[in-house]
C-alpha cells in the first residue's frame, strides 16, 4: 500500500502556523481556540495537499445532572474516528473523545467539534504560542488548600466574636482563644477596644 498519505500529512504539519487564543468564553471569561480557528488555519493546507477527512461516530453516551443553579444539564460524550485520505487512496485513522455539557440540544455537536479540534491539535502538533509545559507548575497541595480554608473560617469567626464583644474580658478571651491569628485580628481588636472606650 502507498505511503503517500504520510508525506501529505507531514507537509501539512510543516506549513501550519501558530493558532492563538482569540475567542473568549463570555460566561467564565477565559480565552480559547475554537474549532473554527483550526479549520481556518488548516483548510488551505489540506486542500493544497489533496487530503480529506471522513468522520465516523464510534460511540455516543449521554446523561443528565442538575447544575448548581438548579437547571438540568445534559452531559454528552462522543467517541469519534477520523480517516485522513488522499488522492491515491492511502489513508490513516485517528480517534478521540469529545465531551460537553449543555442545557439544550447543542451538546452532541459540541462533542464532535471538541473531538476534531484535539485530534487536529495533537496530530499536527499545532503551535500554540502560549502553551504551558505541564512540568512548569506544581499543583497546589489539596491538604494545604483545606488548611487555608480552615484558617479563613477561624479568622472570620474571631472577627465576628470581636464585633459582638461587650466587655474587655470578652476581648481578652477571644485574643487568647485565637492566639494563632493575632496578626490577622489585631486591628479588629484595637478598633473594638476604642469603640468600647477601653
Amino acid at each position: 500500500m502507498s505511503n503517500l498519505i504520510y508525506t501529505k500529512l507531514a507537509a501539512i504539519m510543516n506549513d501550519v502556523t501558530a493558532i492563538d487564543k482569540k475567542q473568549k468564553n463570555q460566561a467564565q471569561g477565559f480565552l480559547f481556540r475554537g474549532i473554527d480557528d483550526f479549520m481556518n488555519a488548516l483548510h488551505t493546507e489540506f486542500a493544497k495537499q489533496g487530503v480529506i477527512i471522513i468522520p465516523k461516530e464510534i460511540d455516543h453516551l449521554q446523561d443528565s445532572f442538575e447544575s448548581a443553579s438548579g437547571k438540568i444539564q445534559f452531559r454528552s460524550r462522543v467517541h469519534m474516528e477520523y480517516t485522513f485520505i488522499c488522492e491515491d487512496g492511502s489513508f490513516i485513522t485517528a480517534d478521540g473523545w469529545g465531551e460537553a455539557a449543555d442545557n439544550g440540544d447543542k451538546g452532541y455537536n459540541k462533542c464532535k467539534s471538541v473531538a476534531l479540534k484535539y485530534i487536529l491539535m495533537q496530530m499536527f502538533l499545532v503551535p500554540t504560542k502560549d502553551i504551558a509545559d505541564p512540568d512548569k507548575e506544581t499543583p497546589e497541595d489539596v491538604n494545604s488548600k483545606a488548611k487555608n480554608s480552615e484558617a479563613d473560617n477561624d479568622i472570620s469567626l474571631a472577627k465576628q466574636l470581636i464585633k459582638e464583644a461587650k466587655t474587655e474580658q470578652d476581648l481578652i478571651k477571644i485574643w487568647s482563644d485565637f492566639s494563632a491569628y493575632h496578626t490577622e485580628i489585631r486591628s479588629a481588636v484595637v478598633n473594638k477596644r476604642k469603640s468600647l472606650g477601653i
